[in-house]
């Protein structure tokens, strides 16, 4: 019988911790949630979109968000969900949308804060924005529109 080789020990090491893109508060975070979405909810096109799907749910959605940006944010960890899942089964999304999402967001951000703070904010957001868009309408023939990039 062949003698087995002695086992491999493979010794980690704990990833540092990462460092937030961006300097900013919870609250802060929280105060840019609360305006976006009141902004959200007074647009003609994303209002009723959201509308229709929030109605008696804002207080959880909204809290939800938080946790989800905080995670983008502060790498706080504390979001999980699937928000492809989530657009992908939104039946009236249309493309046009993320562009008035991400103008929307844009618009909010540069009135709260400025520039070093809400141009890392804007730029994670567009890549969150191409990433839906991608999932959602992304195709070998239909690329990302340049408002994207």
């Amino acid at each position: 019988m062949a003698e087995r080789p002695a086992p491999v020990t493979i010794a980690g090491r704990p990833a540092p911790p990462r460092k937030p893109a961006v300097e900013i508060s919870p609250r802060e975070i929280g105060l840019l949630v609360d305006r976006f979405y009141a902004n959200v909810r007074e647009d003609r096109r994303l209002g009723p979109l959201f509308e229709e799907r929030l109605s008696g749910k804002w207080d959880s959605h909204l809290e939800r968000m938080n946790r989800f940006w905080r995670s983008v944010l502060l790498h706080s960890g504390e979001y999980s969900g699937q928000p492809v899942v989530k657009h992908n089964g939104l039946p009236d999304l249309e493309e046009d949308d993320f562009r008035l999402w991400l103008k929307l967001f844009e618009t909010t951000t540069a009135e709260l804060f400025g520039p070093p703070t809400a141009e890392p904010i804007v730029v994670i957001a567009r890549r969150i924005a191409r990433s839906l868009w991608l999932a959602r309408f992304g195709t070998p023939f239909n690329h990302a529109p340049d408002w994207l990039n």
